[in-house]
């Protein structure tokens, strides 16, 4: 009996010390700490002319993708467009956006040379499920480039998640937004999706 009991005790701790953690890990500031320190920290491993485009994708998606909401910057990048597309067409420019975020993102990671990011503490709306991380992008000859991540507290995961990220003062889902806004002008959605799967091609072959 008295093992069963120290047994349950040690069991209790242990699950307390993996909520602890997660919780600790679930700040704002952490979570983009861990995605851009993360990718950082491997590629310091290597030197660059071993970094090949796949080994750059995978950093990209291991630590970046899941610190990202994905279908809210979709739709926030989408704006009004949104309503007008139909289930399928919404799932699929989910798909499409992503992709063009992965490239974007490893483009920016494989041009590496000694960057470093630092961040401020998060400063939380007054509900407290939104929140502001502001930071640096302190370039290899001294020169500083303000990036902040916008986050919100997803009340299902209960996990902070990024949903936009401002890079010297432009907003990337609003730069999107204005992209294809005007871009939508003038072709469908269905033709929207047609040269996002182009451009995917057509990025693979290179």
């Amino acid at each position: 009996m008295r093992i069963a009991v120290q047994s349950l005790i040690s069991f209790s701790i242990f699950l307390a010390l993996m909520f602890s953690a997660a919780a600790y890990a679930q700040q704002p500031r952490e979570v983009v700490e861990q995605a851009t320190q993360g990718v950082i920290t491997e590629l310091q491993k290597l030197a660059p002319e071993d970094r090949t485009d796949e080994q750059i994708r995978r950093l990209v998606m291991n630590y970046i993708v899941p610190a990202i909401d994905q279908e809210k910057i979709a739709k926030g990048a989408l704006g009004k467009h949104w309503r007008r597309a139909n289930a399928e067409q919404q799932a699929t420019f989910i798909q499409r956006f992503r992709e063009l975020q992965i490239r974007t993102y490893a483009g920016a990671f494989k041009a590496f040379n000694g960057e470093q990011f630092t961040f401020e503490e998060a400063k939380f709306n007054r509900k407290g499920n939104r929140a502001l991380v502001k930071g640096k992008l302190i370039q290899s000859n001294g020169s500083n480039v303000p990036i902040d991540f916008r986050l919100y507290l997803d009340k299902k995961s209960n996990q902070w998640r990024v949903y936009d990220a401002v890079v010297a003062g432009l907003g990337m889902v609003k730069t999107y937004r204005q992209q294809l806004s005007e871009r939508l002008q003038s072709i469908s959605i269905a033709e929207l999706l047609t040269e996002l799967q182009q451009s995917e091609v057509q990025q693979a072959k290179r």
